[in-house]
């Protein structure tokens, strides 16, 4: 049954897919149901927060090279898994990464972004294809594959569930970003279809705090919000916002009783 939910969605996801722009955000509104139907877990948030990643071998769109650990550039690193045949989630949710990456405008200064096919399928052209086909610069922004065991590995480390449907030859897999620290520990898991600026925003800070405190500001925005983990989004921390509020009002209210007083005590003295 569930193998036919995923292959009738599948096909109505292709059609809408092809139709055009428009029509796909009829796929944002099916969307959270299939991923409600689709039956996978979301990562075990307790056992993988704070834990490193597997340094894997990853090869680019070039044809390149390299360990996982040496593209974090001593910055937070957000891994989406996708591939690239896939019509459906994949296509939707580099959509909503790719908005989000220019509404910040701080991809490469504050955090860098990797798209991870765990398809073996995908060469190096596929991912040059997909590259292009999201304005990834192939720098900060890249779409890199691995081999069939290091791909486990990856996904293993961080606790993400997918499977093959032979009838659609497509997977079935849920939408998740994985915010990395600069050292490769997992700060935060980032779900759904269309991750938002603030939660992004906020999960980079958070990650990035690893190796330097965040600026007075940035800190202060931060601590206005908390995670919630049952919504698994970030909510505003209304008790610390009021506290804070009640505190500056204080001490405002205090230096003007002070400040006056000083003024009136000058005046006649004079």
């Amino acid at each position: 049954m569930l193998n036919m939910v995923h292959e009738y969605f599948f096909h109505a996801c292709r059609k809408v897919y092809l139709i055009g722009d428009n029509m796909r955000y009829v796929v944002i509104l099916v969307l959270p149901l299939w991923i409600l139907l689709c039956g996978f877990n979301f990562p075990d948030e307790k056992k993988h927060l704070a834990q490193k990643v597997a340094d894997i071998t990853v090869t680019d769109a070039n044809g390149n090279s390299y360990k996982l650990y040496s593209l974090l550039r001593n910055k937070p690193l957000i891994i989406s898994p996708v591939y690239t045949r896939c019509y459906s989630t994949c296509a939707i949710v580099s959509n909503g990464v790719q908005a989000v990456v220019n509404q910040l405008g701080t991809l490469g200064k504050d955090f860098n972004m990797l798209s991870f096919s765990f398809d073996t399928a995908d060469k190096a052209e596929d991912l040059t294809i997909y590259e292009l086909r999201w304005k990834m610069d192939g720098n900060n922004w890249r779409t890199v594959t691995a081999s069939d065991a290091e791909i486990k590995k990856l996904l293993t480390s961080i606790g993400y569930e997918y499977d093959y449907n032979a009838s659609t030859q497509q997977y079935n897999h849920p939408s998740i970003l994985v915010v990395l620290t600069p050292s490769g520990k997992i700060s935060r898991y980032i779900y759904g279809i269309n991750p938002s600026k603030k939660d992004v925003n906020l999960a980079v800070i958070e990650a990035a705090a690893e190796q330097s405190r965040p600026g007075l500001i940035q800190g202060f925005y931060l601590r206005c919000f908390g995670y919630d983990p049952i919504l698994k989004t970030y909510k505003m921390d209304w008790r610390f916002i009021i506290s804070t509020s009640a505190g500056l009002l204080m001490i405002s209210l205090v230096s003007g009783i002070f400040i006056r007083s000083f003024i009136i005590s000058k005046h006649h003295d004079g």
